[in-house]
């Protein structure tokens, strides 16, 4: 429990990228910790993780909440599901960036940079937007408020950092591999490219209604997603057509207005710029087929955590009376 205004805050799936992630911002925004508690599953049993100056012993079985003040659900999102049921009976507001909530109409979804000033979140469970989704919000709904969106085509190009710590782990092994002229496995994604989705899949659906949630209305959008061999930092290339004339000089001073995105006009920022960035960084708008043509390089999970984390610095942590 709070003393002397510092959490008490728990860090579910601290040893996956996500959580790493969410610890690296909470350290480097100073945030008010007493104490922290990472939480993995027991495949974690016996690991540690940087916070700081300190390494934390991993926590595979937490009996009880009770005493926390704030919990980041960051693990996949059957287990973070479960953790959000046991964070609703011990009254601890919960802040869910693993997508298990994303969906649920009784949870509110937000964007920390469309907070208005002073504004302060007091339900016990805030989603938070996914990397790719968070980036698309924050590009679009400035041109939607202006024009409308008729129609919006993206295809992102996601880093295997999108699988988690495995991604990671098995691309650098591929790498290897392949260098020691090993035969790979036909889904090895080591000096390839794939298709992150097929057709109308879970991830796709997912990320249209996360829009459609954050922008106020169903988008009419046309996804593909593709895993790239590349350990961070993602890239979408994005078409889209308003429903009112809109030229690529107007909605350049729309996005240059933009939180959370930075126009770059000196060079066409790559993926790997992106990495570690705290916004999307976007290419020059072109006018292109009657709409308008734009090339994102975004830091997925990086844009991911420190939403959640301004998010956690927007809540009160009022403990609610019984």
């Amino acid at each position: 429990m709070s003393v002397n205004g510092l959490l008490e805050v728990a860090v579910l799936g601290a040893t996956g990228a996500l959580g790493g992630e969410v610890l690296s911002v909470l350290t480097e925004r100073s945030f008010p910790i007493g104490r922290l508690v990472p939480v993995a599953t027991e495949r974690s049993l016996g690991d540690t993780v940087s916070f700081g100056d300190d390494e934390l012993a991993v926590v595979t079985d937490v009996a009880s909440l009770e005493g926390f003040d704030l919990v980041f659900l960051c693990a996949p999102p059957e287990a973070s599901l479960t953790f959000a049921g046991h964070a609703l009976r011990a009254r601890v507001p919960a802040i869910d960036l693993s997508g298990a909530l994303l969906e649920q109409p009784d949870v509110d979804l937000r964007v920390a940079e469309w907070l208005e000033v002073d504004e302060e979140l007091d339900k016990p469970l805030v989603a938070g937007p996914g990397g790719l989704e968070l980036a698309l919000a924050l590009v679009l709904q400035p041109l939607a408020r202006a024009a409308g969106l008729h129609r919006v085509v993206a295809t992102c190009f996601e880093s295997v950092s999108v699988e988690g710590r495995g991604g990671v782990d098995s691309l650098s092994e591929q790498t290897v591999a392949l260098f020691s002229q090993q035969t790979l496995t036909a889904d090895s994604i080591a000096f390839d490219c794939r298709p992150a989705a097929r057709g109308d899949d879970d991830a796709s659906v997912v990320l249209r209604g996360t829009l459609g949630r954050l922008l106020g209305g169903p988008l009419p959008l046309v996804v593909t997603r593709v895993r790239v061999p590349t350990f961070s930092g993602d890239g979408i290339a994005l078409w889209l057509e308003t429903e009112q004339a809109l030229s690529a000089d107007e909605a350049r001073a729309l996005l240059g207005k933009a939180s959370g995105v930075e126009q770059r006009f000196d060079f066409i920022p790559t993926t790997r710029n992106a990495i570690g960035s705290d916004v999307v960084l976007a290419g020059p708008v072109e006018e292109a087929e009657g709409g308008l043509r734009m090339w994102l390089a975004v830091d997925g999970l990086r844009m991911a955590a420190l939403n959640g984390v301004l998010l956690a610095e927007a809540h009160p942590f009022q403990r609610r009376a019984p």
